[in-house]
Order: C-alpha cells, then sequence, then structure tokens
C-alpha cells in the first residue's frame, strides 16, 4: 500500500471500530462477548486456534512471516508455541502499537516478553529485505484482500520459503467467477456506507480458479448451514476457508 492507501485504510479501520486500546490488543484474540465485534473475533479465535494447533503437529520451532500483520496479534499468539515469528506490514500506525504491545524494550535485545521469539518490521514483501528460502511458514491471515495480484503475491512469496515450506491463507473469501460481480457490488455498497466509496478500489475480490494452480490444500471448509446452527447455540466459527499451498 501507498501512504496514502494506508491513512484511508485506517479512517475505514477507525470508522469500523477496528483500531483498539494497548489493553485490547494485549488479550486479543479474546474478546469481551458484549463488543459490537465480538463474533468476528469468535471466529478468527477458532482459526488461530486451529493453525497453532496444526504448527504445533511438525514438533519443531518454526520461522514464520506474518504478512499483514497489523497490530501483531496472531503473531504473538503464535510466537507464545515458541516459534520465531517476524510480523511484516505496511501499516507504521498498527505497527508501532504491535511493538508497544508485544515487545519488551530495546534494552533486552528486542525480545519478546515471556521469553518468546518475535520481530516487527515495516516491510513491503515486493521489495522485503529477507533471504531467499528464509521461513518454514508464511502467513496471509485477513490480508490477500488488499493485494490486487494474487498469483504475484504467492510467487513472490514462494521465493522467500524453504524448501517443503507452507503459505497459509486464513479469514479471507474466495469465489467462484460468476460471484465476483455481486461480490463487488457488496464491497462498494459497504464502504460508500461508512462514507469512504474510494477504499472499494483497494479491496480486491480473489477467484478459487487464481488458486488452482498452486494445488491448493483446503485445511478448512466453512459448512454454512453448520454455521447457522452454531450461531443458534450461541457458538461462533469462520465462515471463511483456510487453504494452505506448499513451495514450488
Amino acid at each position: 500500500m501507498a501512504d496514502k492507501e494506508v491513512d484511508l485504510y485506517l479512517k475505514v479501520r477507525e470508522k469500523e471500530g477496528r483500531l483498539y486500546s494497548d489493553d485490547v490488543v494485549t488479550k486479543l484474540p479474546l474478546f469481551q462477548t458484549n463488543y459490537v465485534l465480538s463474533n468476528e473475533w469468535q471466529a478468527r479465535f477458532h482459526s488461530a486456534q486451529r493453525l497453532r494447533k496444526y504448527l504445533s503437529q511438525k514438533n519443531t520451532s518454526l520461522k514464520i512471516l506474518d504478512l499483514g500483520c497489523g497490530n501483531g496479534w496472531l503473531s504473538n499468539f503464535l510466537a507464545q508455541e515458541n516459534h520465531f515469528v517476524f510480523g511484516v506490514d505496511q501499516n507504521q500506525f498498527e505497527l508501532a502499537q504491535a511493538t508497544r504491545v508485544f515487545l519488551s524494550s530495546a534494552e533486552d535485545g528486542g525480545k519478546s516478553r515471556g521469553n518468546k521469539e518475535l520481530s516487527f518490521l515495516k516491510a513491503d514483501i515486493f521489495s522485503a529485505p529477507f533471504s531467499q528460502e528464509s521461513f518454514d511458514i508464511i502467513l496471509l491471515a485477513s490480508a490477500v484482500q488488499y493485494f490486487p495480484d494474487l498469483t504475484k503475491l504467492l510467487k513472490t512469496s514462494f521465493h522467500y520459503l524453504k524448501p517443503k515450506g507452507e503459505i497459509h491463507i486464513l479469514d479471507s473469501a474466495f469465489y467462484a467467477d460468476d460471484e465476483i460481480p455481486q461480490a463487488m457490488k457488496r464491497s462498494e455498497e459497504y464502504y460508500s456506507s461508512l462514507g469512504f466509496p474510494e477504499m472499494s478500489r483497494y479491496y480486491f475480490h480473489h477467484r478459487v480458479s487464481e488458486l488452482q494452480k498452486f494445488s491448493p490444500k483446503w485445511l478448512y471448509r466453512p459448512n454454512l448451514f453448520a454455521l447457522r446452527i452454531k450461531r443458534m447455540f450461541g457458538k461462533v466459527d469462520s465462515p471463511f476457508p483456510w487453504v494452505m499451498i506448499k513451495s514450488q
């Protein structure tokens, strides 16, 4: 994102109620149940729990790139399992909050609280200061919709993956080709209702067909009927798929 896009993004986040106090960020993904976005955070909690359990089954400390980390809650959530996590974003406002909330003072060498390995960096994935084959895992959690070219994003990410490394995409929608026009219309109407219609130009709708060339593995597919039943009983889970793509 260019600076003006980041500024617009932050204005939208503020209007949505998604810019949180340090105290709230410290507790994420746990959230007060009476808050307007509590259902969303319950869903994201389940996504994060599934991911953390999956990574723990590898029985080793992993080097993880959390691309589009925002305020760093997911980076911190995974670093609690003794993985080395690098949170990267172009949003300096939330990166500063992530550093303030989750990292200790500079005197300890930048180590995170609780003896976790955690770092944050402002960078663009297309010119990031990483060596090739640096990471075991690259995460895109609620992030791919801000990248206009999914194929370019994935091919670039492969350069930074170790052999047998994995890209994980969570908390983002993918659409059948014939669903795109209606999805774009919904986004335009939504951002217009917030008073920021121009944001729809920076929110991108990616096709399931775009993923097929990368041989994706769907680790979680939401069942809409089951989600409705869960909600009837006060339970919420993610309405978005979890996609894993191995290094190529």
